[in-house]
């Protein structure tokens, strides 16, 4: 099935993010200053991000526990971050493979995947430096890492590659902005940041674009598969290993279960969300799927849905 050709607009906006990346892009290993030791002297991430905050557990722990697995989550989210980045350039990939070379988009979509390259190069950089294991996403998250990878085209590919970069978007913004947080994880967030706000920008220019142009039975068969993609891309937040390695006993059930972590997962998916509802794939018909998996917020008593 060809590609759908890029609209003057997408276009356009193709042809304005090729040039932010020639103002501003990095390589991760001159970039980021490794020379400085991933200890356990400041939080990996900012404590209220990390899955465990606030549960009997996280109580339970000493600040120094709490900075060492914040440590094990940093390389969790970066393990987490290379799974999302390899199914994203897959999806890409796909995309440029139907796309004639002359298209408006064709030279952005290859500057995106060798973004995405350095990004997993800087995470398993960083996964090496952190003296933790690797943490892989679990079996099932990578059967249906596979599944995508294969069945996805068109905008609900860009649906599941916003839902990952929103999530670590949010993520990373208050990580480079937290002076609790060592420098390094800072500086890769900021790297990340910055290049991941072109991709962004993409993925909602195309979905806004090309999503009119489908037909009923391809937006009927978007509409019933995102929610389950998203719910995929939220759930790999939280590792079951991170928890058996450092011996915290009953951890990824209260992680999973905590409350303050999914309120966090619905406010992060919150631009994603509000996207999805002014396009119609989040209505009166799936909104209680979405509201199921707890990915938006429950319906106020008397509200209509």
């Amino acid at each position: 099935m060809a590609a759908t050709l890029s609209p003057p607009a997408l276009a356009a906006k193709a042809s304005r993010l090729v040039a932010a990346s020639e103002r501003q892009s990095f390589d991760p290993f001159t970039d980021v200053d490794w020379s400085v030791p991933l200890d356990d002297s400041a939080y990996y991430l900012p404590p209220e991000f990390l899955p465990l905050y606030g549960t009997a557990a996280w109580h339970a722990m000493s600040e120094q526990e709490r900075i060492a697995y914040s440590r094990h989550e940093v390389a969790a989210l970066c393990s987490a971050g290379i799974w999302f980045e390899n199914i994203l350039m897959h999806l890409v990939l796909r995309h440029l493979y139907d796309l004639p070379a002359d298209d408006g988009s064709h030279r952005y979509l290859l500057i995106e995947t060798a973004d995405e390259c350095r990004h997993s190069a800087m995470f398993g950089e960083m996964i090496r430096r952190a003296g933790t294991p690797a943490y892989q996403v679990t079996p099932l998250l990578r059967r249906l890492g596979n599944f995508l990878k294969v069945t996805s085209r068109g905008p609900e590919s860009y649906i599941a590659i916003l839902a990952a970069e929103e999530l670590l978007d949010i993520s990373n913004r208050a990580t480079m902005k937290d002076e609790r947080v060592h420098p390094t994880s800072r500086r890769v967030a900021q790297i990340h940041v910055l290049e991941e706000a072109r991709h962004m920008s993409f993925a909602r220019a195309y979905i806004a674009e090309v999503w009119p142009t489908l037909s009923r039975f391809q937006r009927l068969m978007a509409m019933i598969r995102a929610p389950f993609i998203v719910r995929g891309v939220a759930d790999a937040l939280v590792n079951p290993q991170v928890y058996e390695t450092l011996g915290i006993d009953d951890g990824y059930r209260q992680a999973k279960s905590n409350p303050l972590h999914r309120d966090r997962i619905v406010r992060d998916l919150g631009r994603l969300t509000g996207l999805l509802e002014d396009i119609g794939v989040i209505n009166r018909f799936t909104r209680p799927v979405w509201r199921a998996l707890r990915l938006v917020a429950p319906t106020p008593p008397g509200a209509s849905s």
